[in-house]
C-alpha cells in the first residue's frame, strides 16, 4: 500500500464569534489525499464554521494550519482557497452569475488564468456535470436541483484538490440526491478528496470511509465509519441513529440468517451474506 499523501492538517484550532462561545474549541485532524469523509454533527455543532476555517475564509484565533506542510496565516491564506472548494447548502447564495457559463467562469477569472485555460476548465466543468447546454440559460431561474449542478461545476472549474459540500442533499428531491451521491463517488474515483456534511446517516455509511463526529465546537469523534456507527453510546449522546443497513444487518445475525464477513454497506453486500 503506498505511503499517504498529506493534503491539509490541522493543530489545535479554535474559533470565536464575538461575545459568544467558541464555534470551534481545539479542533485537531489531518486530511490526506483521496479521502472521503463525512462529516456529522447537530445544527450549530460548527460544521459549517470549521469548513470556512479550512477554506481560509475564517481565520482561527488559535492553532495552526499546513496545507501541504506549509504553515498557512493571514497573508498566505489564499492558498486555501486555491485548493479547497466549497459548495454551500444554498445554491443561491453562491451563484452570481448571469448566464450559467458566466457563473461557472467565474472562479477560473479570478483565479487569474489565461483566457485558453478558463474556457478550457469552465467547459470541462460544466461538461462533466451535464450542463453543458446550459450555458446561456439565467442560473436564477433553473429548478433546485439544476441550480445545485451548477454550483458543483462552479467549484470543479477551479480544480481544487479538497471539495466540500455542506448539506448537499438539504431540500433536494430523491431524484437530485441520487445525482449528487453519483456525482460524489464519481469525484472520488477520479483521485479527488471529498467532504460531505450531512443528516442523511445512510448516506454518509455508504459513502464514506471516514467520519467526523463534531458537537459544540469540539471534534467528539474520527474513525472510521464502522467503528463510529457501532459505537451505540456516541449515537445516542450526538442523536444520531444507526444506519438502517446496519439495523438490518444485525437483525439478521441475531437470527443467524447471515454468514460472516464484512459489515455490508449497500443491499448487494447484505445479500451477499445470505445463508
Amino acid at each position: 500500500m503506498g505511503q499517504k499523501e498529506r493534503l491539509l492538517e490541522i493543530k489545535k484550532i479554535s474559533f470565536f464569534y464575538e461575545q459568544g462561545k467558541p464555534a470551534l474549541k481545539d479542533v485537531s485532524l489531518s486530511i490526506d489525499k483521496g479521502e472521503k469523509i463525512a462529516v456529522l454533527g447537530a445544527n450549530g455543532a460548527g460544521k459549517s464554521t470549521f469548513f470556512l476555517t479550512i477554506n481560509g475564509v475564517r481565520v482561527p484565533q488559535e492553532g495552526k494550519i499546513f496545507y501541504r506542510g506549509e504553515e498557512i496565516g493571514k497573508k498566505n491564506r489564499k492558498i486555501l482557497a486555491e485548493h479547497i472548494g466549497i459548495v454551500f447548502q444554498e445554491a443561491d447564495n453562491q451563484i452570481i452569475g448571469s448566464t450559467v457559463k458566466s457563473e461557472v467562469a467565474f472562479g477560473p477569472i479570478n483565479q487569474g488564468l489565461s483566457i485558453k485555460k478558463v474556457e478550457e476548465q469552465t467547459i470541462g466543468a460544466m461538461r462533466e456535470m451535464g450542463i453543458e447546454e446550459w450555458g446561456d440559460r439565467p442560473p436564477h431561474y433553473l429548478s433546485g436541483g439544476e441550480k445545485k449542478r451548477v454550483t458543483i461545476a462552479d467549484i470543479l472549474a477551479m480544480m481544487p484538490e479538497i471539495i466540500v459540500f455542506d448539506e448537499p442533499t438539504a431540500s433536494l428531491d430523491p431524484v437530485n440526491v441520487d445525482m449528487f451521491e453519483q456525482v460524489a463517488m464519481r469525484l472520488s474515483k477520479e483521485g479527488k478528496t471529498v467532504l460531505v456534511s450531512t443528516h442523511n446517516v445512510d448516506f454518509a455509511y455508504r459513502f464514506a470511509e471516514r467520519i467526523l463526529v463534531f458537537a459544540e465546537g469540539q471534534l467528539l469523534a474520527d474513525g472510521n465509519s464502522n467503528d463510529i456507527f457501532s459505537n451505540q453510546e456516541l449515537l445516542q449522546k450526538n442523536h444520531l441513529k444507526k444506519p438502517i443497513i446496519l439495523e438490518i444487518y444485525e437483525l439478521l445475525k441475531r437470527k443467524g440468517k447471515l454468514a460472516s464477513g464484512i459489515m455490508p454497506k449497500t443491499l448487494v453486500e447484505l445479500e451477499a451474506l445470505l445463508l
